[in-house]
This record gives C-alpha cells, structure tokens and sequence, in this order.
C-alpha cells in the first residue's frame, strides 16, 4: 500500500474502488482535523494545531492508525510503580486484560478506556469510512469503537455529510468466557441521511365489523414511497419505518386490470383469499381501474414547470436529475401543447415565459439554464406558478403545476399548515399539481406529501433517470389527464361472515363513514389508465379478532343476507370539472379455498404489502419470511416489459441481507 509523506495526511485503503478512492482522498484530510477536535479524550488541554503537528501525531496513536492502518503498533506497558497518574488502567487494551478505568480529570488519559478484548488483537482501521460523504457504509470487518478491540462491523455515521468514526460504531466482540459484546452504537448504519423528514405512520388497529361494519378512505395514486424505499436498499440502508407508505408501494406497479366497460370512467373489482400469512384470516383485494386514452386523443396541454433553484438543490440527484427529466418532458412535448419555467430561491422568477411546445431547442436551452443557489422560497415560486397557469388557461384542457423539489423551504412562507391552505385555494380553480421529490438528507417527505394530496394531485420521487423517465414520459400522457377526482371508497362488511378487519396501508387517508356523502371533503384524483389496489386482512366470523377488547353486543343483531355477500365495494366519484359525485357499488359474495388460487394481481400486492411491512417492522409479520413474498412476486405472471417486478425481487434478496444484519447486530447490543 502507499504511503502519506507527510505524518497525518491519511491513506486511502486499497480495498476502495477508484471512485471512491479518490472522493476519500478529497475527504479525508478534513476528516482528520475534525476527528483530532472531537476526541477531548485524547489530548483535552492542546489545540487542534497542535494534534494535528509534528508533534501531535507521534503521541497520539489514534491519528496514526487512520494514517497507517496497516501497521500495527504494540503500546509499552504504563510504569504504574512510577507514576502517580492514574488515568491509565491496569491492563493493556490489545492483551485483552481487564483494565481499571482511570481518574477523568487526569490529564494523560491514553489508557482510560481499557477492555478486554482478543488476546491476539489490537485496533485496525475499519475498512470503510462511515458517513464521510453521507454515501458510504462502513461495512468490512475491524475496531467497533474508539479504543475498543473487537471483531464486529464497521459503521457509526450518523447523517448526511457528517463523519463518523472512522473506527466503525459498532459490534466489537471480546473474546472472553462471557463473549462480551462492545460497540459505540447499537444498530447505526453509516452515512444514513439523519435530515430527511417523514410524517409518522401508525399502522391501522383490527376493528369488529358488528361496531363498525363502514371502512372509507380516499383512494391515493402516490408511488414515492416505493423508489425512495428503493433509493435507501439500493445504498444498502434500510429505509426509517415512516418513510414506508404501503398503498404507495402497492400501487407502483401494474396489475393489468381490465379496462372498464360500463358508463364510468372507472371500474371497481375485488378478490378474496386465505391469508398466506396468517392462518385462518383472509386476504381481500380491492381495486379501481380507470379508462385509457390514446395519446392522439390527450388535451391540449398547458402545463408549469415550478423548479426549486435553491442552494440545497446544487447536487446531481437533485437538480440535475430534474434538468434531465424536463428534457425528456420537452421532446414529447407537442405543437399545440404549452410549457413555462418557473424558479425559485431566495426570489422567484419567470425562467421561460408560455412556450409552444414546437419549439423544443428553446425549451431546452432554459433547461439547461438553470442553476442552483441561494434560500427557498417555497410559498411565493408556488403562487407565481399558479399565476402562469391561469394566465394561459386551456379550458377542456390539461392545466398544471408541476413541483420539482426537496421540499426545504426555509425563506418566507415555511410553515407546514400555510403552505397546505395556499394549495387548498389554488385547487379550486382547475389548477392539478404534481409534486416530483428528488434528494436526500434533508428532503422533506411530510411536506410534498400532504401539498400534493391537497392539491388535486399526485407524487412521485425520482431516484434515477429511469424512474425520471417512467413518471415523465411513459406515464405522463395518462397521469397527467385527470378522468375522476374527489375519488372515494367505502366497503361495507356483512357481520355474519367478518368479525373484525383491518385497512392495510391508506392510514392518512382515511375518512368518516359520514365523509363518504360530503361533495366537500377533498378525495383523490384518478389519471387515465391509473389503477388503485387496497388490500385488507380479514377475521372470519367466528374466530377472535386480535386486540379486540369488546364484549359481543346483547341487542344487536346483523342485519342483511346471511350467508351470501362478504361486502360491497362503494364507489364515489366526480367528473373533472364537476361538482355533484356519482356512486355506484359492487357486491362480493365468493371467496379462494386455496392460497394458490388467488390470482397474479393479488399474489403481487400481497408481496408487495409484506414486504413494505416487514421493512415497517409490523408487529403483524414479526415471525414472516420475506423468502416467502419473493416467491409471491417471481409466480405472479404478468406482464413486465420494463422490468419493474424482477427489480422488486431483487430488493426483497437485499432487504433481506439487510435485516439478517440487523439481526444478528441487535443481539449483540449489550452483555
């Protein structure tokens, strides 16, 4: 391996790949400055000047193992007969004999943290730099903590663009009778980014169908959650539990349904099933299907490109994933449809005023015009985007802001329910939003969630190119033309074949028995060719529903066909630029025998729901194997011409590997 020249200008291990030897080599010098001034254990009374000098490094064996963590260095016995300093501990740490912790307050404090640990080991470099750049895991095997020998894995970072110790965080094991653990942090991942924003999500209770046989919830066409899960696995972390929306993950996929037929411009079906992971329960697949349109009969469209131009968008995957996005927008773009640009930061501005879309090459050089910079004025770029959509209103057309953004609005209108009531105005004017998220560590999830559900719209959040291009291009014709808004569903449950039943995912979304009926309550926007999958687990009458903490009731008896129907699917919807809902519903009265009966779509969505649960640590599925969805999703023949299903596969074998790390990290949290 080479080496520095100079003593605390640290080398790069030979096991990083070339990229990421030279991003570390950028790194590390001030990595080692600010490591030198977060160690007060090591010299309290000397200035980072001096820590880092000459001086500093021959006397402080920490800086010389990040320096030269291939050589190993045997640290003489502390002359205790001779010395009255009693910071130093009776052992040597790297013999693996138990050392007396030494007086705090003392000023030589090298020995202070004495453990036991391998007799034959002694502090190595671990071999990854946690959290250097908010990118890396420390991952290979080494030290698990300052001053602590052992044998566990590397991590320890603790958010984006922080440093962690370069030591790894966690999982020293001693090699003792006792096989004491050690380790600075229980369970941390490396470089996991600490700043990004979820709103909490409480998974919903069981409920008995006799108290409450109505359970509505507004339908949601969102697919964030899934590529930002995707997002986390792909830089091997698993994702905070909140950031794992269910019916998100559900509905990112394409079950295929039949296009509906009748009068409606959607269609309702639903599946029952046994519970493939709970013996005895059953699965009910609900699902909306709204109609297609060829492209040669989409609107005219007159759509606002509203670009988060703030300091906080300057990286690759946020502002210039979006400039690549727009350009693949703009070259679909046709004669008689209209773009604008607008941008914001610490102002706003008009970037590129109504352009048709025949002129592509000006589209594009605005595009590639913009740049990052300054604070984010959210709340204003907002109400100037607004304000270009109505100037240019297509009426019988296709009107809306489209919000590219990491959600970091910190200068003017800031706050959370503001900004909400400002998209609940401009709504009511025939203006839709899509929210297109993009970024980490400090991406504000809560936030363009809720604007986009307010908002008459949709959200997504492009972790790559492709994810770009499939929001942007292939699904945007569709999307985009909204076919029913205010789209609600309501399923009524027969009490004489459910005792209890529970709503999985849509758990901000859920509405009153009585909202059902409201015109005025707000519901979610159906797009053409968009499909909606809900699914919910079942307690058959006669069997006890979990949690249930009421008695059955005297008086009430179920009234309605006995044996025949399960529920019946309710449906209400209104037409795009209507005022008054049409309801329709659907009676399910015949139900599996059999787990392999159940059919592609349900396998695929009980797959997907599984695995955003257990990524959830759902108490439901604390005993599930996620081999078994994978199984699910690999049998559930579809079609599947842009390989989405065979990458989910892929991220349930890497979310595996990663709880099993977990796992085996969580046993050894402390002796």
């Amino acid at each position: 391996m080479h080496r520095s020249t100079s003593p605390v200008r640290p080398v790069v291990p030979h096991y990083f790949l070339p990229p990421q030897r030279a991003r570390l080599a950028r790194l590390l010098p001030a990595a080692v400055a600010l490591l030198g001034a977060l160690l007060p254990a090591c010299t309290p009374d000397k200035p980072i000047e001096e820590i880092v000098s000459e001086g500093g490094f021959s006397t402080n064996r920490f800086l010389r193992a990040i320096a030269r963590p291939d050589v190993i260095e045997e640290e003489a016995p502390v002359d205790l007969e001779n010395s009255d300093d009693e910071a130093a501990g009776t052992g040597q740490r790297h013999k693996g004999e138990e050392g007396k912790m030494g007086r705090p307050t003392s000023k030589n404090k090298s020995g202070l943290y004495a453990m036991k640990g391998p007799k034959d080991a002694i502090p190595q470099m671990a071999q990854g730099w946690g959290g250097l750049t908010g990118t890396e895991i420390g991952e290979a095997y080494g030290v698990g903590g300052l001053g602590l020998v052992g044998t566990g894995r590397g991590g320890g970072g603790t958010g984006e663009g922080t440093i962690g110790s370069p030591y790894g965080g966690a999982f020293a094991v001693g090699n003792d009778d006792a096989d004491v653990w050690g380790g600075l942090s229980g369970h941390q991942v490396a470089g996991a980014p600490g700043g990004d924003r979820y709103a909490p999500v409480k998974e919903a209770a069981w409920t008995l169908s006799h108290a409450a046989p109505l359970s509505t919830f507004s339908i949601d066409v969102d697919t964030a959650s899934y590529s930002n899960v995707r997002r986390f696995l792909g830089d091997n972390w698993l994702p905070p539990p909140d950031a794992v929306r269910i019916e998100e993950m559900i509905n990112y996929f394409d079950y295929a349904y039949p296009a509906p037929t009748g009068e409606h411009p959607l269609g309702v079906g639903a599946e029952v099933a046994p519970c493939p992971w709970k013996k005895g329960h059953q699965l009910v697949r609900v699902h909306l299907q709204a109609k297609k349109i060829e492209t040669d009969s989409v609107p005219a469209r007159n759509l606002v490109f509203l670009v988060d131009t703030s300091g906080s968008m300057s990286d690759d995957d946020k502002l210039g994933l979006v400039k690549k996005g727009l350009s693949l927008l703009a070259e679909q773009l046709r004669p008689e449809d209209r773009i604008s640009l607008v941008t914001y930061a610490g102002d706003t501005s008009v970037a590129l005023p109504t352009t048709p879309g025949s002129e592509k090459q000006t589209i594009l050089r605005a595009i590639d015009r913009l740049g990052a910079g300054g604070g984010t004025n959210g709340g204003a770029g907002i109400a100037l985007a607004y304000a270009e959509a109505h100037k240019h209103f297509v009426k019988g057309g296709i009107n809306r802001v489209l919000l590219a953004t990491d959600g970091d609005f910190n200068v003017g209108l800031t706050d959370h329910d503001d900004l909400i009531k400002l998209i609940e105005k401009e709504r009511q004017t025939g203006v839709f939003l899509t929210v297109l998220g993009v970024g980490r560590g400090n991406y504000n999830d809560r936030t363009m969630e809720q604007i986009a559900d307010h908002g008459n719209g949709n959200y997504a959040y492009l972790d790559s190119e492709k994810e770009a291009r499939k929001v942007l291009v292939a699904e945007a014709s569709g999307t985009l033309v909204t076919v029913a808004k205010d789209v609600k569903l309501q399923v009524e449950w027969n009490p004489n074949r459910v005792a209890g039943y529970r709503l999985i995912g849509y758990e901000n979304r859920t509405l009153t028995a009585e909202q059902f009926n409201d015109d005025k309550k707000d519901a979610g926007e159906l797009g053409a060719g968009d499909s909606v999958t809900a699914l919910y687990e079942v307690v058959p009458a006669g069997r006890p529903v979990p949690g249930a903490a009421v008695d059955n009731l005297k008086y009430q008896r179920p009234a309605g066909p006995a044996d025949a129907e399960l529920l019946t699917v309710k449906v209400r919807y209104k037409q795009p630029e209507g005022s008054k809902s049409t309801k329709f519903e659907l009676p399910i009265t015949e139900a599996h025998d059999e787990w392999d009966e159940a059919s592609p779509q349900l396998r695929l969505a009980a797959a997907v729901a599984a695995f955003g649960l257990k990524l959830r640590g759902s108490p439901n599925l604390d005993k599930f194997d996620l081999a078994a969805a994978r199984w699910w999703a690999q049998s559930a023949e579809l079609p599947d011409p842009e390989g989405h299903r065979a990458e989910f596969v892929q991220l349930i074998d890497r979310a595996r590997k990663l709880q099993n790390r977990e796992t085996v990290h969580s046993r050894s949290a402390m002796p």
